[in-house]
């Protein structure tokens, strides 16, 4: 169930080893909801272990702080995490956290560098 601007694909699943098949090229996201609850995906390694996607970000913002490299080693080490997560990173309020806006676009776009950085093939997502 999507709005009149959404575009929804029902693919029965005898047919869907053929459709995706038919993909070609890489698949962008363009744009995500986040509902009440959201813990996106939690990391099993370095300082993102075991974190939330909201302690993920604070951990994030703090790391660069204090250490570069290990900024980047955790984006390249929990890229998965990175990539799930990143729009609920760019568009939410972190203030009560103690990261304030100017922070929050900053360690974002710290990200994107070490995300280009670190030679991913798929990119972030584009934050609209």
């Amino acid at each position: 169930m999507g709005s009149a601007t959404h575009v929804e694909y029902w693919i029965p699943a005898e047919e869907l080893a053929e459709f995706n098949g038919s993909i070609q090229g890489m698949i962008s996201v363009e744009s995500a909801y986040f509902g009440v609850g959201f813990e996106g995906f939690v990391p099993d390694k370095l300082g993102l272990k075991g974190k939330d996607v909201a302690a993920q970000f604070v951990a994030m913002a703090k790391t660069w702080a204090y250490s570069r490299m290990d900024f980047v080693c955790e984006v390249s080490t929990n890229r998965k995490a990175v990539y799930l997560n990143f729009l609920f990173w760019a568009q939410s309020d972190f203030r009560v956290l103690d990261v304030d806006a100017q922070q929050r676009d900053s360690t974002i776009a710290h990200i994107r560098e070490a995300w280009e950085f670190s030679h991913i093939e798929i990119p972030l997502p584009v934050c609209r």
